[in-house]
């Protein structure tokens, strides 16, 4: 994946003999902050079951039995297995920044980080034009409006807030950074052929500003960032928005229905 190329792979001890007994953690830029994120967790997951004289193959006991065990893969295939310390994690407690596995996986976003998304669907005849307008943060808050037609009078304005996921804005924030956004010769294109869909980005970053066109991008480049913005916003909103916009078009235009 174009800017996070390393992920973390946790594996469920308890439920090993599941099939969906693994995570994969995605958005690591480096292969040192996979590796310390591994870590982490499967430290933390060590001291979940420490006691007070606890004997050392107790807790390797509990460990094996109800803890986590993580590997980080990347272009280089597997890399780390964090049991490969676990003689380490099970001689000495951890402190708490060695243990803090969501912290450092939190610290992967900027706090600033800001963005708004207008997208718009091409000149077709209705009912097959929609726009929608994405905005997050700062912070965990974000918004999508959306039209289900040419915006104007008649038409409604859907305004749903969401709770945006934070692996999806990690992922994102890495391929802008990997796709050069906040360059300073990167400026907003010319506006597309006429007729064509459009994308207009502007997102705030560690203090960084960038805006953007999106048909300044080729083709590739601008689906894979479209994907990526859309990923910010839950599924489930997504399938909700689309079955109301359906009932719209019904009740619109019930010959296209």
């Amino acid at each position: 994946m174009k800017g996070s190329p390393y992920a973390v792979i946790v594996c469920d001890l308890f439920h090993s003999h599941d099939p969906d007994h693994e995570t994969v953690v995605e958005g690591f830029p480096t292969r040192e902050l996979a590796i310390e994120y591994a870590r982490r967790r499967v430290w933390s997951s060590v001291e979940e079951m420490r006691e007070p004289d606890q004997s050392r193959e107790r807790l390797r006991s509990l460990w094996r039995s109800l803890g986590e065990d993580c590997r980080v893969v990347g272009p280089e295939g597997m890399i780390y297995v964090a049991s490969s310390e676990i003689e380490r994690f099970l001689d000495r407690p951890a402190t708490p920044e060695e243990r803090d596995w969501v912290g450092l996986y939190r610290s992967l976003l900027p706090e600033d980080f800001s963005l708004t998304y207008r997208w718009v669907a091409g000149t077709y005849p209705p009912p097959h034009h929609y726009e929608y307008i994405i905005a997050v943060g700062p912070g965990d808050e974000g918004r999508i409006t959306f039209w289900p037609d040419y915006p104007g009078e008649g038409v409604p304005e859907w305004q749903e807030p969401f709770h945006p996921d934070l692996r999806a804005r990690i992922v994102l924030f890495n391929l802008m950074q990997a796709a050069g956004l906040f360059a300073p010769t990167r400026e907003v294109a010319p506006e597309p052929t006429i007729g064509g869909e459009m994308g207009y980005l502007e997102v705030t970053a560690a203090g960084r500003d960038a805006r953007l066109a999106l048909h300044a991008l080729s083709q590739a480049e601008r689906d894979e960032l479209h994907r990526a913005i859309r990923a910010v916003v839950p599924d489930r909103l997504w399938g909700e928005l689309g079955a109301r916009r359906q009932r719209y078009i019904e009740r619109t235009y019930p010959g296209e229905a």
